[in-house]
């Protein structure tokens, strides 16, 4: 990912992706996988309140909070419900009454972008107190969503000349931490195929920052190739970026695979999970 430039790179090159197909589901459901039937109601019932922490499930995402594949997020919702709130899962556009009274929305491994009302609301939901959290599979579906927060995320896959897994330059051990909440007590981090975060504080972003970050021999593999060319740019990237705006936070992790029930048990994955959770709660 080292661009020449870090801007060079981040904002010159650009990758396509194929889009995945939407799985139709109901909305806001409990937690759980969502129900093709519903009992009818006698009477009309008291509306429920908004569950505190509420999943994405409306970008046709690749892996799901409520499956239970490898590397689906189950475990980490499972920590979600342990540290004592309410969660569900969204299955229809974002809009200011989904988010209502919903404390922390996550965006985990979208393949389908939101368009500009989604991003809107999403702007207007932290702004207002809310904290979101976005855990990247695909880059290009939530760019233009970390973007308003003043976190750029790379449309290339970065490399690792230290501390690999395996030696697997895509597969590596992150290192270097920032002091800050989230990454609090974390020695180190694995990631299996990362972006690259830079942080560029603005007027209403004054807070956004790199957290936590590659080592300064970390690579943009722009061909794929998993071999350091000579036109490829190396560098430090970041890979956990914080930002936040008005009243609520935002938390942008490059890699979801720490997040998912393979890898969640890695180097200080769960850790970093729980940090998040509590910084968040």
């Amino acid at each position: 990912m080292p661009p020449r430039t870090k801007k060079g790179v981040m904002k010159k090159i650009i990758l396509l992706f194929a889009a995945l197909s939407i799985l139709v589901l109901y909305p806001f459901t409990d937690g759980s996988a969502a129900s093709a039937e519903k009992p009818a109601a006698k009477k009309k019932a008291a509306p429920k309140p908004a569950a505190h922490t509420v999943f994405d499930l409306s970008h046709a995402e690749i892996f799901s909070p409520v499956a239970n594949g490898e590397l689906d997020y189950t475990s980490f919702h499972d920590m979600i419900k342990a540290a004592g709130v309410t969660t569900a899962v969204n299955t229809e556009t974002i809009t200011p009454k989904r988010l209502s009274g919903v404390k922390t929305y996550v965006i985990a491994g979208p393949a389908m972008g939101f368009t500009e009302q989604e991003g809107a609301a999403l702007r207007n939901f932290v702004k207002n107190g809310g904290n979101l959290l976005v855990l990247t599979h695909i880059a290009p579906p939530v760019a233009p969503i970390t973007n308003m927060f003043g976190i750029l995320i790379s449309n290339f896959v970065v490399a690792e000349q230290n501390n690999t897994i395996e030696g697997r330059s895509q597969d590596f051990l992150v290192t270097k931490f920032s002091g800050h909440p989230v990454t609090s007590g974390l020695e180190k981090i694995a990631v299996y195929g990362t972006w690259g975060l830079m942080a560029e504080p603005g007027k209403e972003t004054k807070n956004a920052a790199v957290v936590a970050a590659t080592s300064e021999k970390a690579w943009a593999d722009l061909n794929r190739n998993r071999a350091l060319n000579e036109d490829e740019p190396v560098q430090e990237f970041g890979i956990i970026a914080v930002s936040g705006l008005g009243k609520g936070k935002v938390v942008v992790v490059a890699d979801d695979a720490p997040f998912a029930n393979k890898f969640l048990g890695q180097a200080d994955n769960r850790k970093l999970a729980e940090n998040i959770i509590g910084w968040l709660k």
